[in-house]
Order: C-alpha cells, then structure tokens, then sequence
C-alpha cells in the first residue's frame, strides 16, 4: 500500500518534472537536483517548485515526489 502511495505521488508531479527527476542519478542533494534541471531546460515554475525541497540528500524519485507532496498538500494521511 505504501508503494501505491508514493507511486501517487510521481504521477502528481508534472510530467517534465518526472523525466528531470528520473534522469538523476541518486542519492542526490536539493542542489544537484536544481543544476540538472536547469540544464534540461526546465522553466521556472519547476526550478521554484524543487528550490522548495529541503536541503537534504534525496535516495529516490518517490522520496523527492513525496516531500513536494508535503510541501503543497501537507503530511499525508
């Protein structure tokens, strides 16, 4: 069930911000997330959108989904 969860969570995301976020290989840090998607040409509403990330090494695509998750709709149920 948790794994559906969080599989909800990518498909939330736009798809530009799924192909950036799949493209990285991790663990990575907010800031080496921001530069890869600045060089995929991200437009700005995505570099806001993962500026908003805590500053912390992310090990997963669904880890990263999951906090923008938090960020805009809050702690999950």
């Amino acid at each position: 069930m948790e794994t559906e969860s969080k599989d909800r969570f990518i498909a939330e995301l736009p798809v530009e911000t799924q192909e950036i976020l799949k493209s990285i290989a991790y663990p990575v840090k907010r800031n080496d997330i921001i530069e890869q998607a600045r060089k995929s040409g991200a437009i700005p509403d995505i570099l806001r959108e993962l500026g908003m990330l805590p500053d912390k090494e992310y090990n997963s695509v669904e880890n990263i989904a999951e906090e923008l998750h938090i960020i805009y709709m809050g702690v999950p149920a």
